[in-house]
């Protein structure tokens, strides 16, 4: 993957070869669209604003036209650049300007917040619309196929997928922007990303949206909705801070890296450990865990 990096910043011609061989590659082969957007995140960083967007605009035409041409619609190509372009070159601006990771992880939280705002304006229950969508094209293949499906079950999951494509987008977001930022610091201030990390912070203001979104959810006795959909960015991005202080605790405390990786297995295998992490990171707002342990280490 560094070697990525290391081409991409020869100059600004091999920034643009690089995304645009990627772009074009990712629409065959879609998570190498994570490539595209980590190469702008890097320009963006290291270079400046504009030769960033210079580099998405490059990564926009190229991936578009390819997926015109082989296709014949142009929506697939318009998912991927909000999926893992826009988004995050508008995050490396954030990021280059206040030189915060929990500046730029907010920024995503606000950009998927506003959109699932848009999204409800314009489907008052999209519980319902994702139920139609899947009764109208997923169903009659399941049915085809002679899989059996309860459809009960799929009602009560529709209400959970804008939830979870909003937490899907900050966290897929995030960890392009965060390669970028972890290629910069390898190619030139080695163990810079590793201290940012550690310091990912989320403004108090974000605790208060968490709790008066939990209050809200209590009072509504609601399992979908808008507040439900909200309440899973909040909870995103504060998993986040809990993961940070994780990743801080094991360095203070000197404990083995198997800390780590089995926290990343319980995230795969079990997502209820994305609230407790949550959990941590909200109560880390008032506490400060990690300040506190390193004034115990002196």
């Amino acid at each position: 993957m560094l070697a990525i990096a290391k081409y991409s910043m020869k100059g600004p011609s091999q920034a643009i070869i690089a995304t645009c061989l990627f772009a074009a590659l990712s629409v065959w082969v879609a998570p190498l669209g994570i490539f595209v957007g980590a190469i702008i995140a890097l320009v963006t960083l290291r270079v400046s604003v504009a030769e960033g967007f210079k580099t998405l605009v490059w990564g926009v035409t190229s991936h578009v036209l390819l997926t015109v041409v082989i296709s014949g619609a142009y929506w697939p190509a318009i998912i991927s650049v909000l999926e893992y372009m826009l988004p995050v070159w508008l995050m490396s601006v954030v990021l280059r300007q206040t030189d915060s990771l929990a500046s730029a992880l907010q920024a995503a939280m606000i950009m998927t917040g506003l959109g699932i705002l848009g999204f409800h304006l314009m489907i008052p229950n999209p519980a319902e619309w994702w139920l139609a969508l899947f009764n109208q094209h997923v169903a009659p293949i399941l049915e085809t196929a002679e899989i059996v499906y309860q459809s009960d079950i799929v009602a009560e999951m529709t209400k959970m997928v804008t939830m979870l494509l909003a937490v899907f987008a900050v966290i897929l977001w995030f960890s392009i922007l965060t390669v970028g930022r972890w290629w910069q610091s390898e190619l030139y201030n080695p163990g810079q990303f590793k201290a940012d990390f550690y310091q990912l912070r989320l403004p108090k203001s974000t605790a208060y949206v968490a709790v008066l979104l939990a209050i809200l959810g209590l009072v509504s006795g609601q399992s979908a909705g808008l507040v439900y959909d909200l309440s899973g960015i909040v909870i995103v991005g504060l998993m986040f801070q809990g993961i940070a202080i994780a990743h801080q605790t094991v360095s203070i405390k000197q404990l083995h890296t198997a800390w780590l990786v089995g926290l990343y297995l319980l995230l795969f295998l079990f997502p209820q450990t994305m609230l407790i992490l949550a959990t941590i990171g909200l109560v880390d707002t008032w506490v400060d865990f990690r300040n506190r342990w390193e004034k115990e280490e002196l």
